[in-house]
Parts: C-alpha cells; sequence; structure tokens
C-alpha cells in the first residue's frame, strides 16, 4: 500500500512562523504527548500566542494528533524520524514539520525525506553535527537546519533558518527559534515572552 494514500497536504507554514527576520527569538513550546493533558496545553499556548509548537509523540501518534488538531498553530513532531512512511505518518496525525538527523542515514535518503515532507507541504528540520551536514541539508533544500547551542557557530546558507534544538539565553541573535521545553504550559509561555520583551 503506498504509504502517501489520503495524505493531505500541510496548511500551517512552520518555517514562515518561525521566520520573523530575525527581529527576536521565537521560542517553540516543547510537550510530550504522553502527559495527560497535551491537548489543553496545546490549545493554551495557541491563545498564548505561540509561533508554534513541538511535540515529542513517542509511539503515541493518537495523542499527538488529538493535540495537533487542537490548534490554529504549526506542529512539529519532535521525534527523530529516518524513516520516509515515518514522514507520511506525522503528517496524517496532523504534523506541519518533522525532525530528521542527517547523520543518520545515507545522503541519498536524507535528500528524499526531505522532499517527502516538501510533497506533503510540511517544513523538513534537519538536525546537524558538522558543517558537512549542512551542506547536505543545503542540498536536500532543507527549510530549517536544527543546531545544537554549542554549534550555533556553524556558517548555514543564507534563506535557510536554523532552530536551536535546545534554549539557552546565548541562542539570542544566532538562531531563528529555539525548542524550549520548560515552557511547558501558557503560564511559562507568557512569563518567558514578558523577559524577551524586557
Amino acid at each position: 500500500m503506498d504509504p502517501r494514500a489520503g495524505v493531505t497536504p500541510s496548511i500551517r507554514n512552520f518555517a514562515h512562523a518561525i521566520d520573523r527576520q530575525r527581529q527576536a527569538l521565537e521560542r517553540i513550546p516543547l510537550l510530550d504527548a504522553g502527559r495527560a493533558d497535551i491537548a489543553e496545553a496545546a490549545r493554551a499556548l495557541d491563545e498564548a500566542e505561540a509561533a508554534a509548537i513541538a511535540i515529542a509523540a513517542g509511539d503515541d501518534l493518537a495523542r499527538f494528533g488529538v493535540a495537533a488538531r487542537a490548534v490554529s498553530i504549526p506542529v512539529m513532531r519532535a521525534d527523530l524520524l529516518a524513516e520516509e512512511f515515518r514522514i507520511y505518518e506525522s503528517r496524517t496525525a496532523g504534523a506541519d514539520a518533522v525532525l530528521l538527523r542527517a547523520g543518520a542515514v545515507p545522503p541519498e535518503l536524507l535528500a528524499r525525506l526531505i522532499q517527502a515532507a516538501t510533497s506533503t507541504h510540511m517544513a523538513a528540520c534537519v538536525a546537524c553535527a558538522s558543517p558537512d551536514e549542512i551542506s547536505r541539508a543545503a542540498a536536500g533544500r532543507a527549510p530549517v537546519v536544527a543546531l545544537e547551542p554549542s554549534l550555533l557557530h556553524l556558517a548555514v546558507p543564507p534563506r535557510i533558518l536554523v532552530l536551536a534544538l535546545s534554549f539557552a539565553p546565548a541562542v539570542r541573535g544566532r538562531a531563528d527559534a529555539a525548542l524550549d521545553p520548560s515552557l511547558a504550559d501558557a503560564t511559562s509561555f507568557r512569563r518567558a515572552l514578558g523577559e524577551e520583551d524586557s
């Protein structure tokens, strides 16, 4: 059976949501699909005007899907994926972006995974650990490169957004967005937003 059967394109643009022309760092709440109130937490973060959210689904795509359907903002599946059918199952569950690791697959497969995400209008966020991996992501036309904070000194080609894989104050001005598991609810998100503005 074709894994693309019945997959509808994303209409929420994750890359656009985190691209604020470097005016400010977008902190992306990172949630776990296993938490009991996942849909309510996602909805509250949407109402608090988070640009997007990331959810680690693990094996619980059903709960991921409930949360993704509860919000109007883009949702990234924060599990590292290395198989093409996982891209399509993520989209079917409601993902608008997926996280890939450049070093986990051969260059040809990475390009195919990025293309699979692109074909469903999802953003492929490619985690890289070296200049060579960044080049591979760029060659595959990934819209977003994901880097550990310690690697934000690496050069990233123009027009590719940078997502820090975790938040630290030092990522400001060096990344467009950062995943932040400390923003587990709307209260913590609003507090962080206030700190960014001050």
